[in-house]
This record gives C-alpha cells, sequence and structure tokens, in this order.
C-alpha cells in the first residue's frame, strides 16, 4: 500500500468547514482507493486566542489534531509575521510543521508528498522534501501559479519548487502553461481538472428544494455561489439584471457566499450596486451556507452564473452541472474546458455587464435538456479524478 501525506493549509476543519473543500474532496477520494494510504498534515498560522483579533480569532480555535470526513488531520502552528510575512511564509510553514511530520513519520513512513497550492505549500513541501528523500508532487489551482511568479523573492522561491517536484498537477491547461513558463519541464506536468461529488450534487425537485429555502416559487432565479471577492463578479451580474428584467420580469438573481477568509471583502460594494439600481427586492444575498445544503440552492435555480476573473477549476460549475442547471460563465482559468459543449450553458467571450446580460437572457430562453447536463458531471466525478492522480503517484515510485 502507498502512503501518502498530503500538505495542505487549505483544508477544512470543524472551525472553517467549507476552506478547501476541493482539496479535500480530492485527498478522500484518493484514499477510499485500495490501494493508498493518507495522512494529512495543514499548517495553520499561529494567533492568540483573543477576540480582539476579529476574524482572525478563529484560527486560534482550529484543533491541532482532527478526524474530519475520515481523514487524519495535524495542524501544527506557524508564524507569519505582518509584512514581511509573504516572503518568509513558506520558510516558516516548513520551519514549524518539521516537528509534526516527525511524529506523523514515526508510524507513517510516506513514501509520497502531495503538496496543493504551488505557493506557500508547495515551497515549504519541497524544503521538508530534503530531509525525507520522497517523491513530491505539487498542485497548481490557480492564482498561487497565475499570479505569485510575478512577485519579487516569491517568485524565485516558487520556480525553485517547481524545479525540485517529482510531478506537477495543474488544473487548467492555462495553468500547465503557467508552469511550464516558469521552468517547469512539460513532461512533469498532467493536467486533471476539479471533480464533483455527484452523489452529493444531484437534482432535486425544484419546487421542493425552493420551498424548504424560502425562495419564491414563481420567480426565474439566476445562482450565483462564492466567496464576497471581486473577482467573482457579483457586481457585474446586479448591474445586468435590470436588462435581465425587460425580458424576464420576473427574474431575480441569489448569491450564497460570506466573506473570504483572505482578500478584500467586496461586501459594502455588493449592496452599493444593489442599491444604486434599486434591486433590494431582486437581489438576496444568502450569506455562507454549508456544503450540504447547497444542493438546495442548485436545484432550486434555473440558470447557474459565474463572472468571474480568476480560477483554476471551480467547483461551484462542476457542483451545478451535477444538479442539472446550465451555467453561464466566463472563459477563465479551466471553465472553457467544462463547458465545451454548448449544450452545458452559456460561455462568455468577455467579463462584462452586457456579456453577463445576454448569456444569461440566452440561458433563460433555451430549454435545456437537464439529463444530459448530468451525464456529464456523471463522467467527471470525484472518482474519476483520484483514478487519474493515482497514476501520476505511480509515475513517480
Amino acid at each position: 500500500m502507498t502512503k501518502v501525506l498530503v500538505f495542505g493549509s487549505t483544508f477544512p476543519s470543524a472551525v472553517h468547514p467549507i476552506h478547501g473543500i476541493f482539496v479535500k474532496e480530492r485527498v478522500k477520494h484518493v484514499s477510499m482507493t485500495s490501494s493508498i494510504d493518507v495522512r494529512v498534515i495543514s499548517p495553520v498560522p499561529y494567533f492568540p486566542p483573543i477576540k480582539a483579533f476579529g476574524r482572525w480569532y478563529s484560527f486560534s480555535q482550529i484543533p491541532k489534531f482532527e478526524l474530519f470526513d475520515g481523514l487524519e488531520i495535524t495542524r501544527p502552528r506557524y508564524l507569519l509575521l505582518p509584512k514581511i510575512g509573504g516572503r518568509i511564509h513558506s520558510r516558516s510553514m516548513a520551519f514549524f510543521s518539521k516537528p509534526g511530520i516527525e511524529k506523523i513519520r514515526k508510524t507513517f513512513e510516506f513514501d509520497i508528498i502531495d503538496s496543493h497550492f504551488v505557493y506557500p505549500d508547495g515551497v515549504a513541501a519541497a524544503i521538508c522534501k530534503k530531509k525525507y528523500n520522497c517523491p513530491l508532487i505539487i498542485t497548481g489551482r490557480g492564482e498561487d501559479i497565475l499570479s505569485f511568479p510575478n512577485l519579487p523573492v516569491i517568485g524565485d522561491q516558487i520556480r525553485w519548487a517547481l524545479q525540485k517536484a517529482d510531478a506537477l498537477v495543474a488544473l487548467s491547461q492555462e495553468i500547465c502553461d503557467a508552469m511550464v513558463s516558469n521552468g517547469a519541464p512539460r513532461e512533469k506536468i498532467t493536467i486533471i481538472p476539479n471533480g464533483v461529488d455527484n452523489q452529493k450534487f444531484t437534482p432535486l425537485a425544484r419546487q421542493a428544494s425552493r420551498k424548504k429555502l424560502g425562495l419564491p416559487m414563481d420567480k426565474k432565479i439566476i445562482l450565483s455561489v462564492g466567496n464576497r471577492l471581486e473577482r467573482k463578479g457579483f457586481h457585474l451580474l446586479i448591474k445586468a439584471l435590470p436588462g435581465i428584467r425587460e425580458q424576464f420580469p420576473d427574474a431575480i438573481l441569489v448569491i450564497v457566499g460570506g466573506v473570504a477568509r483572505h482578500g478584500q471583502d467586496y461586501t459594502s460594494v455588493i449592496e452599493q450596486a444593489i442599491a444604486q439600481n434599486h434591486l433590494e427586492e431582486h437581489v438576496v444575498l444568502a450569506g455562507a451556507k454549508p456544503s450540504g445544503e447547497l444542493v438546495h440552492w442548485y436545484s432550486s435555480a434555473d440558470v447557474f452564473a459565474l463572472m468571474t476573473s480568476r480560477e483554476g477549476s471551480p467547483n461551484v460549475v462542476m457542483e451545478a452541472l451535477s444538479c442539472g442547471i446550465p451555467v453561464v460563465a466566463t472563459s477563465i482559468g479551466g471553465i472553457p474546458q467544462i463547458l465545451n459543449d454548448p449544450a452545458l450553458g452559456v460561455l462568455l467571450d468577455r467579463r462584462t455587464v452586457d456579456d453577463a446580460q445576454n448569456g444569461v437572457i440566452e440561458a433563460l430562453k433555451t430549454n435545456w435538456d437537464r439529463e444530459r447536463i448530468r451525464a456529464f458531471a456523471n463522467k467527471n466525478s470525484w472518482f474519476s479524478v483520484a483514478e487519474k492522480v493515482n497514476t501520476v503517484f505511480n509515475s513517480v515510485l
């Protein structure tokens, strides 16, 4: 049996149950194969348990050891210093993780280190690899490889880690190309998009789901899901809604998602866009919802829309498709590889209000084959992703 140490700070916990759930899903399904045994080390920045730290206080409440969805997780604390912390992020993460890795190693002699996000985790894992002399696999997931290599000091660390990895996984062709442009050998890279839990995300009766959530029964519902960040494009959908309502007067926009743990909160801009367009009665800000409830939100929708500016392989798109919901989305990251069939939705060339408006109107006018949409998701489950990841594991052993 192959023993795999997963190194990833972006991982769910009892305190933040949906943080990095896409990483957990891949790891979980890989661990469910008969030939793989997994342990997880998930470094957490140290914050004292003082509520005056605001949202950062929650980091102090994350358990140091936890069994989460059947996975054993060790969470060492590391120092992340203000202002200069970014440049030494990986070094600090590696230094403070080593005692936890040593403890795991005593009872679990891992054969592979499987790291998620090139920076800071991939660099930290590459530092740790030197001691254990075992193969390292790094997965690039988005901004970590699309933007961070341009940063001073950090960029050089990323290029060093790409060279040290024995294999690389890219969630999209765009991420693969970024790895190559930063010195990674093309033959080391395998493109494996995110999958979907098609047992959890399955079509439910629309009216029953709307009733459960308290949503109107007789409206056209446009749904968007994600953290309240600028790049998710919620403000574009809000500004497009008046034009959509000229053709579909009963259309409303439902936004599911809360404040991101990292990045600037965009809530005030979203609320301002709603007020300026007099849409208080036609936009629902539902807030963050547990993963298990999302199936009802997807099933309630007529159309799912994502006006994003940066993505790797967005889980929300796959989840919507798995629930049989057509998707309107920008041609960003791995989205074109997902929406490669016009029977699945509308792929937008540009990220503008006009494109959002026209794309949603086209989707609302179309008579979609929901079973065909669902069938696509069935072929792209997390189990199929796990098989591809296992092939990468075998290639480095």
